[in-house]
């Protein structure tokens, strides 16, 4: 198994191995989260693994989970596939993905993301919030989880913040990761060359540390302060995990995308990582839009279905959670160039363990306009009944609960204001 290609090849892709947590730090804009009640070097996380995958630029639904046939050149209304209760464009990718996945994926449509800008799109879509200072969902399950992962939140690119709660794994140097896993050996790369220290002399090196550990942390009261000498005990101990890594790490995808994938679900496979994004881009298609956002589109499933399949292969797909998102929507109609531009309407699709799947919920008209939606059903408001407007708060208490962050201090320290109990992911 050649994991040094593996290495190159995911430096390819922007992601660096494990040097950024391990010799970084996350997000000082908050206080330092409490401490961890896992020692250093233990680990007692157990929950899951939740990947969020996002589409650069902003997609196209009516080209997915949303099949609008009038507003679209590239399909008629009698190409409109179906999978269970689920109907969806005719996608390259969209057939093979929903069919095997749709027991546990719905489709929530008509979400109002209340910005055309990608910044702010982005940040509301992955935070569940319109304005700055909300950490990505991947960052808080990481932080909340297991933040002394040497890898706990993973992100190839997209909206990433951490808010302090986690330090995230991205752009470094891959070459370290031998480095980092071996740092006795003379020769990282040599498993059988000589060592600096033998077992004995490791033996006495752990118990001084933890010692020194418990001393240092008897006389400190600042909670930066301990937070920052954990982080420095979880560095130290981290070359574990990083072994771990090393030896669930599969040959290769020749695919930069499905690359994504397979770090994410080894990372969780070796229990060092807990959560991650991934993304792809040029979702912003404002001339040739059909072309463009189909190929994407495809791949984007491609990717999806690239994860689900390799959580199978690692044996931890019942404890995936995936969730699917864009800054925001495009228009209903075409501008001068074939191309469509910004629209704050869109969709989000939710995938996994803790789902109620196999529905749709919320809706938009035939101009693509988002529908008020009765909070009981998730169908459009008939009658007398008053509406609730879906927006990507919605989603992220849905998913908080999934994820089982409601509740919690966390939740508590970021919490979503809404004035309904309207859950998309609980049926």
């Amino acid at each position: 198994m050649d994991r040094r290609r593996f290495l190159e090849l995911a430096s390819i892709t922007g992601l660096g191995l494990a040097g950024a947590p391990l010799l970084g730090r996350a997000d000082s804009d908050r206080a330092a989260p409490p401490r961890s009640s896992a020692a250093p070097g233990e680990d007692d996380y157990d929950g899951p693994l939740f990947v969020m995958v996002q589409a650069h630029g902003g997609w196209d639904a009516t080209l997915l989970c949303d099949p609008k046939a009038n507003l679209n050149n590239s399909y008629g209304e009698g190409d409109i596939l179906t999978a269970g209760n689920l109907r969806f464009a005719p996608v390259g990718g969209a057939q093979a993905l929903f069919e095997a996945h749709y027991e546990h994926t719905v489709f929530i449509n008509g979400v109002d993301t209340s910005t055309n800008a990608h910044d702010a799109g982005q940040r509301n879509c992955a935070s569940g919030r319109l304005g700055e200072g909300y950490p990505a969902l991947a960052a808080m399950l990481a932080g909340h989880g297991a933040p002394q992962r040497p890898m706990s939140f993973i992100s190839f690119g997209q909206y990433d913040r951490t808010s302090g709660l986690v330090a995230p794994t991205r752009n470094g140097n891959d070459a370290r990761l031998a480095e980092l896993s071996y740092p006795d050996r003379m020769n990282a790369a040599d498993a059988e060359g000589p060592t600096y220290h033998t077992e004995t002399a490791h033996a006495v090196i752990r118990l001084a540390r933890e010692k020194r550990l418990e001393r240092t942390l008897a006389h400190q009261a600042l909670p930066r302060f301990r937070h920052a000498l954990d982080t420095l005990a979880t560095a130290r101990l981290g070359s574990d995990g990083l072994k771990r890594l090393d030896e669930v790490l599969p040959e290769p995808d020749a695919n930069a995308l499905h690359r994504q994938a397979q770090l994410v679900v080894a990372a969780y496979k070796a229990r060092v990582g807990v959560a991650g994004n991934l993304f792809h881009s040029n979702f912003d298609t404002h001339s040739d839009h059909d072309n463009q956002q189909r190929a994407r589109m495809s791949e984007l499933l491609g990717l999806v279905k690239f994860l689900w399949d390799e959580a199978e292969r690692q044996a931890v797909a019942d404890k995936l959670v995936v969730l699917i998102c864009s800054d925001f929507g495009r228009t209903p109609q075409y501008n001068g160039n074939m191309g469509k531009d910004h629209w704050s309407i869109t969709s989000m699709v939710a995938m996994g363990a803790g789902v109620v799947g196999n529905r749709m919920v919320g809706a938009t008209d035939s101009g693509h306009n988002a529908r008020m939606i009765d909070p009981a059903t998730g169908a459009p408001a008939e009658g007398d009944v008053a509406g609730v407007k879906v927006t990507p708060a919605h989603v992220h208490r849905g998913m908080r609960r999934v994820l089982g962050l409601a509740g919690t201090e966390v939740d508590e320290r970021f919490p979503i204001a809404l004035d309904d109990t309207f859950d998309p992911l609980a049926g």
